[in-house]
């Protein structure tokens, strides 16, 4: 039991000595500050050349195949992309980008002559003139627009509206 008593006045000491209850030993120099001197050193201005802006890289797609069948009684009936790629084709409008070929077929009864004509001349008549069933022409859309077609044939036929996509 005096052994504890012991331990516990010794630990009391201790704690006191590191709190700072206990005066430091007389001649023992108390560190003071010392005030520091700061240069002050002007900027070197680096002149800056202007990073170049970034041009976004287009994305590359494969052109497309649109097959446009064609007859007399409902014109431009139905499309079908030839790698089967979803696509929209509403109110006998066709929605493509530039670099895609849409195809148009006879696909009328036989020996049923259609003229496939572009209203923005992209084509002569003769080269529209499709004499028998499944005889085609196709054209390439290099610029972006809104272009239309028709069967000579048969005016009152809806046209058909193609509309290329940059």
């Amino acid at each position: 039991m005096k052994n504890i008593k012991l331990i516990s006045i010794i630990l009391i000491i201790l704690l006191f000595a590191f709190l700072g209850c206990v005066n430091p030993p007389a001649g023992t120099p108390t560190p003071t500050a010392t005030p520091t001197v700061t240069e002050t050193v002007q900027p070197t201005v680096v002149p800056t050349t202007p990073s170049p802006t970034p041009t976004p890289t287009p994305v590359s797609r494969k052109p497309l195949l649109y097959k446009s069948y064609v007859d007399q009684d409902y014109g431009f009936k139905r499309v079908i992309e030839a790698n089967y790629t979803p696509f929209v084709y509403d109110n006998l409008t066709l929605n493509i980008h530039t670099g895609d070929t849409v195809m148009w077929i006879n696909d009328a009864t036989p020996d049923e002559k259609l003229t496939v004509v572009s209203e923005q001349n992209l084509w002569n008549e003769s080269s529209g003139l499709l004499r028998w069933n499944y005889q085609f022409i196709n054209y390439t859309f290099t610029q972006p627009g809104t272009y239309g077609v028709y069967v000579k044939e048969f005016p009152r036929l809806r046209h058909q509206k193609v509309i290329v996509n940059p």
